[in-house]
């Protein structure tokens, strides 16, 4: 009897566990999820969606899970997990899900854009010396990969990768967005304005800067850039217009009277050059033309330049820019003079006259202003000499 109950109790004890690992359950995804296990709560995910992929609250599940995964990591270390809580949200998109469960993801994909936006402002603007840039940009990538629409979040990324030093990464990132936003605002088109030029190359500068606004005068910045921008590619005609329509706007700006002056400077040069070609061709019509223009445009530019001068007298760079304005155009008359007809030579010595004692009285107000300057010293020496001997009776 006690072989055969024996017996019969193991038995009884094989089959009752047999039974009950069979009946038991598996732990549920929403239990895993809580308990931080979300590797064997995505498995569980992918069993099910693999025979049925046609669940959109699996697949937004599984987005959450992998955002949870991102958020428990490193920022620098998340946007792998940030592109597939993006895609497996398209995905639910895709096989059905009603108005609420978009609803649902919108919230989930704004909540967490906000979350590392506001992370990488904040880590941007830290005082701490050891805020590393490279948290800082794997912030606002993170963001870019959650809601790729939201154009501060590439304008911030750029902000701070040229921060550091990385222009051709700004340019980059300006550029995604560029051909991702729509419609593109016009502060990526003045950006990449700015950025360009900074990264010395001024033809794309002003390919940029005219995308940024049809009436480039409405903002200084973007106009100050586009002037600059000109400068830079010798388009001075462009700078003199977009300046002059300036002007108009600010007539109070001294430094924009400096820089219109001085680029108007630049092309009464040009036209003494071409003055100069026109003596040497014997061309009386065109040399009578072009000698008019050049007095014009030098004196709008010697007005340009004195009413910057006038509006702050203690500013060395207008002193200086009137100095080597009359400096330069004395010598520029000088060289005329010499294959000019004889009839104009008195009158253009006169001029080159005139000219030189103003540039003796701005080099020497410079000198004042900054005693022992050498080079503005030797300057006005060279001046003084020169005066002595061309123009002393």
């Amino acid at each position: 009897m006690k072989i055969f109950h024996t017996t019969r109790l193991t038995g009884l004890v094989l089959v009752i566990g047999f039974f009950f690992a069979c009946s038991s359950s598996k732990p549920s995804i929403d239990s895993l999820v809580a308990e931080n296990q979300y590797e064997l709560a995505l498995t569980q995910i992918e069993e099910q969606l693999s025979e049925n992929p046609n669940q959109p609250d699996l697949h937004i599940k599984k987005g959450e899970i992998n955002s949870f995964i991102a958020k428990a990591s490193d920022p620098r270390e998340r946007s792998e997990f940030y592109a597939e809580t993006v895609y497996s949200f398209s995905n639910a998109i895709e096989v059905g899900a009603d108005s609420s469960q978009q609803s649902t993801i919108n919230s989930m994909l704004t909540e967490l854009w906000s979350e590392e936006h506001n992370a990488g402002t904040a880590s941007f603007n830290t005082e701490e010396e050891n805020t590393e840039t490279s948290v800082v940009v794997a912030h606002f990538t993170n963001a870019i990969i959650l809601k790729p629409q939201e154009v501060s979040s590439h304008i911030s990324l750029a902000t701070a990768q040229f921060s550091s030093g990385n222009i051709e990464g700004a340019i980059s990132t300006l550029n995604v967005a560029k051909n991702t936003v729509d419609p593109v605002p016009q502060k990526v088109y003045e950006n990449l304005g700015f950025l360009y030029l900074q990264n010395g190359e001024p033809d794309q500068s002003v390919f940029y800067y005219e995308l940024a606004n049809k009436d480039i005068t409405e903002s200084k910045n973007i106009a100050f850039g586009l002037v600059n921008a000109y400068i830079s590619t010798s388009n001075t005609e462009k700078a003199v217009d977009l300046l002059s329509k300036l002007i108009e706007n600010h007539p109070n700006d001294a430094t924009l009277r400096n820089v219109y002056g001085t680029q108007l400077y630049s092309i009464t040069e040009m036209i003494m050059d071409d003055l100069a070609q026109a003596y040497a061709d014997q061309d009386t019509s065109l040399a009578t033309q072009i000698r008019f223009e050049a007095e014009g445009v030098g004196e709008q530019a010697e007005r340009e330049l004195i009413q910057a001068y006038s509006r702050d007298t203690t500013n060395t760079d207008y002193i200086e820019s009137l100095a080597v304005f009359y400096n330069n155009l004395t010598g520029k008359y000088l060289g005329v003079y010499e294959v000019a007809f004889q009839n104009d030579k008195e009158s253009l010595l006169i001029k080159a006259g005139t000219l030189l004692e103003f540039a003796i009285q701005y080099y020497e107000k410079l000198l004042e202003m900054s005693t022992q300057n050498e080079a503005v010293e030797s300057t006005l020496q060279s001046l003084k000499a020169l005066k002595e001997s061309r123009f002393s009776s």
